[in-house]
């Protein structure tokens, strides 16, 4: 595993007792935990909007050590509740057209900034985001504000970019339904890293999972009910395939 990011026994004392965390260049994680655990916190410290002295990496390199521009260069951050928008219009802010048509946002490129929805913002700061060309993408608890059908668009069109430009993308969620787009998911509870490693095996932990509060989602969660009966080997995802197996 080539590491990009490196967050070797973080402490806070109201959030995390040793928290390590390593993330995969080019790959697609995700963070998860109940809310008030300190995933937004996280974020804010890997986008330096809160320093600490801690240990964290970026590169083979402490965070701190970079200048401001340097490290607007490799790592771009969409919280929300925080976007800050340059010009009036996106229009003037993007330089990619292909992002236009990838987050399907041509209807808004000439709306006024203060014009648009919260669902709109996002998708216009993660388009400005992408349009830097980070080595790292930092998105907080983003896919809430979107339908499911318009989260498959996004995170489709996410793996793409991600491919096409060696991005490593970093998210943070409640819904575990996110985890199942991404390549590898931490569960943060009591403080520390409690779960690790591919989402789909993670999920299978449901009773800790459900300890810390989070909700499994359906068909995953049913397949784990189905597997301690014997009647399913893995998780199935799909519901027609999932009538299939049953029917056999």
């Amino acid at each position: 595993m080539t590491k990009i990011i490196e967050i070797n026994n973080f402490s806070d004392d109201k959030l995390f007792e040793n928290l390590s965390i390593n993330i995969e260049k080019n790959k697609i994680t995700t963070i998860s935990g109940a809310n008030s655990c300190g995933k937004t916190t996280l974020m804010r410290i890997l986008n330096r909007e809160i320093i600490t002295e801690n240990d964290i990496l970026l590169n083979n390199i402490n965070i701190n050590d970079y200048t401001i521009s340097e490290y607007t260069n490799l790592v771009q951050t969409v919280i929300p509740n925080e976007i800050v928008f340059n010009e009036n219009t996106l229009e003037k802010e993007l330089n990619n057209i292909d992002l236009v048509k990838g987050l399907r946002i041509k209807s808004i490129l000439n709306k006024n900034i203060k014009d648009l929805t919260i669902k709109e913002k996002v998708l216009a700061q993660l388009a400005i985001a992408l349009d830097n060309k980070p080595q790292v993408l930092l998105l907080d608890n983003v896919f809430i504000y979107f339908n499911d059908k318009e989260r498959e668009e996004i995170f489709t069109f996410l793996r793409n970019f991600q491919k096409k430009y060696n991005l490593t993308v970093v998210l943070t969620t409640i819904d575990l339904r996110d985890s199942l787009y991404t390549d590898y998911l931490y569960i943060i509870g009591n403080k520390k890293v409690i779960l690790k490693g591919v989402p789909l095996k993670v999920l299978e932990k449901d009773n800790i999972l459900n300890k810390v509060g989070l909700n499994i989602p359906f068909m995953a969660d049913l397949s784990v009910k189905l597997k301690d009966y014997d009647l399913l080997d893995s998780i199935i995802l799909e519901k027609d395939r999932m009538v299939d197996i049953l029917w056999k």
